[in-house]
């Protein structure tokens, strides 16, 4: 896989860089990108992460260009501080957003059905929902 480049420069996106480079169009961070070390550094401290903030952070996970003890240390500090409303919302949309997502045939609107496991060993409802909703 070819690593994605850094427009004029030709070289690769540095580490924690969240200039949007390389983020296969997911999301444009901001027009003046921060580093990852610094955005850690507000949260850990009890700061508030922008929309930009977040978004450039998703897509510098999804790009790569994130170093796996970064994306520890903010998903710590998120932990620890803990996140308002609009960042839980602006996280919850970006990561949404970050990934493949499908679409059905309009025809098949009406006929959906989410069933949603929470992974528990004792989740029991699947066994007798599935044959309950199977066309008969």
């Amino acid at each position: 896989m070819a690593a994605s480049m850094t427009v004029g420069t030709g070289a690769p996106p540095a580490p924690g860089d969240l200039s949007g480079e390389g983020s296969q169009g997911l999301l444009d961070p901001s027009p003046e990108p921060k580093q990852l070390p610094e955005l850690i550094r507000r949260k850990r401290d009890g700061g508030r992460l922008s929309e930009a903030d977040i978004r450039g952070f998703v897509a510098a996970v999804v790009n790569g260009s994130a170093q796996g003890a970064q994306i520890g240390a903010m998903l710590m500090a998120i932990r620890l501080q803990g996140m308002d409303l609009e960042e839980t919302s602006v996280l919850t949309q970006a990561l949404a957003q970050s990934g493949q997502q499908l679409e059905w045939p309009e025809a098949w609107h009406q006929q959906l059905v989410d069933k949603h496991s929470t992974g528990g060993v004792g989740d029991k409802v699947s066994l007798v929902l599935a044959p309950a909703l199977a066309p008969g």
